[in-house]
């Protein structure tokens, strides 16, 4: 029995890294984007630096620091 819950506290803490780590790849992933755009002025680049923004924004705030 204990031998279980030890393989299933394993499984969880894993499963908990991986939902990290894709959180911050998601993140990172959003913040090249923006940057990418910052060097193009087009008004395109703006509304899409506007949308990516809030989605980041999104986020951040829905899963919380983790």
């Amino acid at each position: 029995m204990t031998a279980l819950l030890a393989a299933i506290t394993a499984a969880l803490t894993a499963f908990t890294e991986w939902v990290r780590w894709q959180r911050e790849t998601q993140i990172d992933t959003i913040e090249d984007e923006i940057d990418t755009l910052a060097d193009d002025g087009s008004p395109a680049s703006k509304l899409r630096i506007e949308c990516l923004a809030q989605r980041l924004k999104r986020k951040r705030e829905s899963i919380g620091p983790v």
